[in-house]
């Protein structure tokens, strides 16, 4: 993944998986995703990490995608951890490219003309 475009069309397709889920922190991080076409969103603010673990338990892959600030570099340790400690894969690579990127906080990626619909307006 070389740049954002090729980054969000390849989550999108993941995110279309039967069995995957996303991982974010907070509900402007889901909002944000849901706006760039991603399925399959869980937020897991407030929540602590063992039922998380419980709700997604069904899930065969998931994708980190915590924020790059200290507290989502210890939110991430800790969930891959704990979930690959279970058996469930993770992926965080698309957290690795978003560092080099530039971008910390998933409310914070932007939402480019390309991936608005011109037909009606709202986002493919």
């Amino acid at each position: 993944m070389e740049n954002l475009d090729e980054w969000l069309e390849r989550l999108k397709a993941i995110s279309e998986r039967e069995g995957t889920v996303i991982i974010v922190e907070g509900k402007r991080d889901a909002q944000k995703l849901h706006k760039l076409g991603i399925k399959n969103v869980y937020q897991i603010k407030g929540k602590r990490f063992y039922d998380i673990l419980e709700e997604i338990e069904n899930f065969s892959y998931i994708v980190i995608l915590t924020d790059l600030d200290k507290q989502g570099e210890k939110m991430f340790s800790k969930l891959k951890y704990i979930l690959e400690r279970e058996g469930i894969p993770t992926d965080g690579r698309f957290r690795q490219m978003l560092k080099k990127l530039g971008i910390k906080h998933i409310e914070d990626i932007p939402i480019r003309r390309e991936h608005v619909s011109k037909k009606d307006n709202t986002l493919s």
